[in-house]
């Protein structure tokens, strides 16, 4: 019986199957990647509102601070505590402390890092060693970068004139092109926590170019960013603001 082989037909049917199977294969595998980055994005921004609304109720509904020193060096974010020491050292080793943030007891422990740092196609550079969550807090809410301890720094909430209209957490990066292996030819995406009105674009509209947002009111939704505030040394990253610079739509 005589042996017979592929002709170079039936090869390039061959060939041409797997790269269609190969293509599909490749778009379901985004697809997934798209919808856990989404379900992660959305479970924390619904566990952080929820805390913050019982912070609120128990602190006469006045937002915390998003920073505050500590005797000794240490400093409070709104994320967690962070030893002098931590801060010193570089970034990606430095550690934080969840549980010694304004937010702890509020927060439930199922905080997770968001896969779209990590797989979404951009050079990411990490803060710290034990996590990241991607989610940023309005420091117009908490007195400001460097809250001075002066109460009327930090916003009531019944002050708000329209809570369904001010942004608490959004999903939040920065491009750094300033710290190694960071550089200006080498940008790198990194995880970052808050946004004023006059700073560096710090909102990240990871999904489908939309930004997923909690509002003062309670609610969840997603926000598109000005066009005109896209950074634009990684453009495809999606990093922008919600209005340019000086204007404080959607912050208060």
């Amino acid at each position: 019986m005589s042996e017979k082989g592929f002709t170079l037909v039936e090869l390039l049917a061959v060939v041409a199957i797997a790269l269609v199977l190969g293509v599909v294969g490749a778009s379901a595998g985004w697809k997934v990647y798209e919808s856990s980055s989404l379900a992660v994005s959305a479970n924390n921004i619904r566990q952080l509102a929820a805390g913050g609304m019982g912070y609120l109720v128990e602190h006469n509904y006045t937002y915390w601070p998003w920073r505050e020193e500590e005797v000794g060096g240490a400093t409070v974010w709104w994320w967690g505590r962070e030893t002098a020491a931590s801060k010193s050292s570089a970034e990606g080793t430095r550690e934080f402390d969840p549980a010694g943030g304004p937010l702890a007891g509020y927060v439930p422990k199922g905080i997770r890092p968001d896969p779209s740092f990590s797989i979404g196609g951009n050079a990411f550079k990490p803060k710290y060693r034990n996590g990241y969550i991607g989610t940023g807090y309005n420091t117009l809410l908490g007195g400001g970068w460097i809250w001075n301890k002066n109460p009327s720094a930090l916003q009531n909430h019944w002050q708000l004139p329209d809570p369904t209209k001010v942004v608490v957490f959004f999903t939040s990066a920065q491009v750094n092109t300033f710290q190694k292996p960071a550089s200006a030819k080498n940008p790198m995406l990194e995880e970052f926590y808050g946004v004023d009105a006059q700073s560096q674009a710090t909102v990240h509209f990871r999904h489908n170019g939309k930004a997923m947002v909690s509002f003062a009111s309670g609610n969840a939704g997603f926000l598109e960013m000005d066009e005109s505030t896209r950074d634009t040394r990684m453009p495809k990253a999606n990093v922008g603001r919600f209005a340019p610079v000086g204007n404080t739509m959607y912050l208060k």
